[in-house]
Order: structure tokens, then C-alpha cells, then sequence
């Protein structure tokens, strides 16, 4: 009978793990996948009456996201917000910008890093995915076959 309430007891600590640890494996392999970059603007200029501004950047963003970019401005009457991003020129609007004034936009985002290597990309997002599963699927077997009797 011991040997049998260690099997649950083991299978119950797998599925435990594996529920604690998909948050934290969803992050590693966001972290594998992309690369940090920053892109400074320098006299970024905005006419009458206009708040918003397109600026390009370097690397494209991460699954093509403006919501992703972060932007920080040294003019301290903006208060710079991502907009929209145009994935074919790489074009960002920043809109929350003091109008008939001058700035140095900064834009920091993550951008892919795995297109030097075809389907490493997917591979690494299924990763969490498949270990989740296979960790569920261990501890459900364990408990099974102690439920079961065998062994």
C-alpha cells in the first residue's frame, strides 16, 4: 500500500510543477526568441496642432505589436505613446506629443531573433507547451497505475 500512495504522491507533485512552472517556461522562451533593441530620434519635430509623429525603425517589431514598443521622450510637456506600427516600412506613430515642438524620441522593443534559423521560431513557442503536457500526462499515468494496481 506505500508503494502506491508514493505513486499518487509523485503524480500529484508532477502535475503541481507543471502548473507552477508554464508561467515561468512561457517567459524563458519569449526571452530565446527575441532580442532587445533601442532606437533614438533625434529633432523630432511636430507642426501646429500636430500631436503625433511617424518615426522608423531599425529591426521590425515583435509580432508586429505597437502596443510592444515602449517610447520616452526628453521633452517633458510629452507624454509619448505607441499608436499604430506599419509593418512594411517599419513606420511607428507616436502620438501624445506637445505640439509646434522639438524632441528626441527614444523607442525600446524586442525584435525576432530566431529568422536565421527556419521553424526554430515555432519550435521554441511549443516548447512550454509540449512540456506542460507531457509532465501532466506523467503524473496522470503515475496516478493511474497506482489506482490500478500495477507494478
Amino acid at each position: 500500500m506505500g508503494k502506491k500512495v508514493t505513486e499518487v504522491v509523485v503524480g500529484v507533485i508532477m502535475i503541481m510543477i507543471a502548473f507552477i512552472m508554464f508561467p515561468l517556461i512561457t517567459d524563458s522562451t519569449h526571452d530565446v526568441q527575441t532580442d532587445p533593441q533601442t532606437d533614438a530620434f533625434a529633432a523630432v519635430v511636430t507642426g501646429v496642432g500636430v500631436t503625433d509623429a511617424d518615426v522608423v525603425l531599425t529591426e521590425d517589431a515583435w509580432q508586429d505589436d505597437a502596443g510592444r514598443v515602449t517610447v520616452t521622450s526628453d521633452n517633458v510637456l510629452d507624454t509619448p505613446v505607441s499608436n499604430t506600427y506599419t509593418p512594411a516600412t517599419n513606420t511607428l506613430n507616436v502620438t501624445g506629443l506637445n505640439a509646434s515642438d522639438t524632441r528626441t524620441l527614444t523607442a525600446v522593443y524586442d525584435y525576432d531573433a530566431t529568422t536565421d534559423f527556419t521553424g526554430l521560431g515555432s519550435i521554441v513557442g511549443m516548447s512550454p507547451l509540449i512540456i506542460f503536457v507531457m509532465l501532466i500526462f506523467g503524473g496522470g499515468l503515475a496516478i493511474f497505475d497506482a489506482a490500478r494496481g500495477r507494478r
